[in-house]
């Protein structure tokens, strides 16, 4: 039996003023938190999140640069869309690899 390999997926809350962002490790379909959420632009979120990735010895280069690189484009996507209702809406579209939790109250 081969066990699927680890995959980093970008966690996303889309707010007015602010856009969180954070990773988990996704082994078996099963999500494990890798960093809590850094918020932007009240933090230097890309930067932090990759000090996270960067600690990590076990992951590689190349799923550090993707995960990264997605997290850059949402960034540019929210800060160019943020005050439009329909870009929020279409973000699923738009990055079908990111997930955006739903909480509860």
């Amino acid at each position: 039996m081969k066990i699927k390999q680890l995959q980093l997926q970008l966690k996303v809350v889309w707010l007015k003023d602010f856009l969180g962002l954070a990773i988990d490790n996704v082994i078996l379909d099963q999500s494990y938190s890798l960093t809590p959420y850094y918020f932007w632009p009240k933090t230097e979120a890309l930067e932090q999140l990759k000090l996270e990735l960067d600690s990590k010895l076990w992951l590689t280069q190349e799923e550090k640069v993707r995960i990264l690189k997605i997290a850059g484009e949402v960034i540019s996507y929210w800060f160019s869309n943020r005050d439009l209702k329909p870009a929020k809406k279409n973000f699923t579209a738009v990055f079908p690899e990111v997930k955006i939790p739903i909480f509860s109250n």
